[in-house]
């Protein structure tokens, strides 16, 4: 084939049970690791393909897979480019002179804190790799154990051992390890293989532990996780959950090490247990590996709080309203309660209003509602209608149970700054005083007045003027046309702003019969 490039081979640690993506070709991501660089071409005098893996150690578990390799090729140079690469071939595993025993059983069959046990087996050695003539009897299997999930030589403690006078009796052992804590941890065994009376085994057997169950209660669901540490590969898990009448019912399978049960009562107890099934994928050793986790109990509990409202705000600057009337100064909120938004979160008891005067403010609860049918609320903030806001959700069976945010929704002043074009400050009582004729939202001002000359008679930072027609020294004015300018600086959600329009224009200064 003038597209074959030849064959790559790939390894990785114990079996890989998934099944092959035929939309998927190639092995990345799968643990596997290419062994050689150059796609393998030419075949030996028997018309097979041969490739010599000398990086591997003893006792572990290596499982191989081949893939052909095709790409186009250059005319010129005979350069390739567009390779794909096959299907994976079906899956070989070995071991390098499996000359110790290998544990195969690491089953919780009691959970208690003080009589707990676990049912513990490992295969015999091969006989052809162990060399029995070398290696001859008696035969010892030292089975150790270790608290938790570890590798840790110092942590294991001889807890049984098993002697045989030849190889024929030294048959594949199990052991149940009682009066154990199993409730509260997992426990990790490894046998250690001493032969020819010798006080230094020939080796040990790679560690493996039990499977340790967690379940995290939530509302109405239990969320199962599991820890394993074996050398095998566990490809399949199934979850049993304990019925009315003591027994185990088989929820389902999965094939990652986490489940949510859900659907459940909350307040109601639910126990579970998860069998692990696993495989060496080596001929002669039993497969399926079956082993469980310890029994775990838990309860489902409302601790999921409400999703959030989805809120709007609305003042008198969106509706056109007169600013001059105190009792239009309030934001009128209003919001879709999480019930409708989020079906399932129907537990709602109420809903708390934060408050921030200011974008860059932090928000600070201002209101509680204790209604969950109370959907709108009327705030009237001090010095304008400026600010921002976010409500949350209050869940029936605790307070503490409060939803996210909100969105934010910022709401801004509309300020109104007018001034009339003449006064007369005759101590009359009436128009005396040049005043804005109307004035919202103004911090502050700079507002000058010149004569006809240009010289500054008056000026004042107060919004509100109040000039009386004298200068800077208290002296009255003579009537006329006076000349003004005036900035204004407005009262924003973003704070004090300059008003993009600077104001100015003339007065008139008119005393009458004075």
């Amino acid at each position: 084939d003038d597209y074959f490039r030849g064959f790559t081979i790939w390894r990785r640690i114990n079996s890989d049970q998934m099944p092959l993506d035929t939309c998927s070709p190639g092995l990345e991501g799968r643990g596997y690791t290419q062994l050689n660089n150059r796609p393998i071409r030419d075949f030996n005098s028997s018309g097979r393909y041969t490739f010599l893996d000398q990086s591997v150690e003893r006792g572990r578990t290596y499982c191989y897979r081949v893939l052909a390799v095709f790409a186009r090729r250059t005319a010129v140079d005979s350069f390739f480019y567009n390779s794909i690469e096959s299907l994976a071939s079906s899956e070989a595993c070995v071991q390098l002179g499996r000359d110790l025993p290998l544990l195969v059983k690491v089953d919780v069959t009691n959970t208690d804190a003080n009589t707990g046990s676990i049912e513990v087996c490992w295969t015999k050695p091969n006989a052809v790799d162990l060399d029995t003539v070398l290696n001859a009897g008696p035969y010892v299997y030292e089975l150790q154990r270790a608290a938790g999930q570890t590798e840790d030589p110092s942590l294991f403690q001889t807890i049984m051992t098993s002697t045989a006078p030849t190889f024929a009796a030294a048959n594949d052992t199990c052991f149940l390890d009682t009066n154990i804590n199993t409730f509260n941890g997992p426990y990790t065994y490894r046998v250690n293989f001493y032969v020819n009376g010798e006080s230094q085994p020939l080796g040990e057997a790679i560690p493996a532990a039990s499977v340790f169950l967690n379940v995290s209660p939530t509302d109405r669901t239990n969320i199962l996780s599991w820890d394993e540490f074996v050398p095998w590969e566990n490809f399949v898990y199934t979850i049993f959950r304990e019925n009315d009448s003591g027994g185990r019912d088989s929820l389902t399978t999965v094939v990652d090490p986490i489940y949510r049960d859900e659907g459940l009562v909350n307040g109601q107890e639910y126990c579970y247990v998860v069998r692990s099934s696993g495989t060496y994928n080596i001929n002669g050793l039993p497969s399926p590996l079956l082993n469980h986790s310890q029994r775990v109990c838990a309860i489902p509990v409302d601790n999921v709080p409400p999703c959030p409202p989805k809120l709007n705000v609305t003042n008198l600057c969106d509706e056109g309203g007169n600013c001059d009337e105190v009792t239009n100064l309030e934001n009128h909120l209003s919001w879709v309660s999480p019930a409708e938004l989020c079906p399932e979160f129907e537990d709602v008891a109420g809903y708390r209003i934060y408050y921030a005067a200011s974008v860059d403010a932090e928000l600070s609860l201002i209101a509680t509602i204790d209604d969950a049918n109370i959907l709108d609320f009327v705030h009237r903030p001090e010095g304008g209608i400026a600010g921002c806001y976010a409500v949350t959700a209050i869940d029936t069976v605790s307070v503490a149970n409060e939803s996210a945010l909100s969105n934010r929704v910022c709401v801004d002043n509309c300020p109104f700054y007018e001034l009339p074009n003449a006064f007369t400050p005759n101590n009359d009582g009436q128009n005396d005083l040049f005043r804005p004729l109307r004035s919202c939202f103004i911090a502050s001002v700079e507002f000058q007045v010149y004569n006809r000359w240009g010289g500054l008679v008056f000026e004042t930072t107060d919004p509100n003027l109040n000039w009386d027609g004298t200068n800077a020294s208290g002296d009255p004015l003579a009537e006329g046309t006076y000349f003004y300018r005036c900035q204004v600086f407005e009262n924003r959600v973003e704070g004090v702003v300059t008003a993009p329009e600077l104001l100015s224009g003339y007065i008139e200064l008119l005393r009458g019969g004075d």
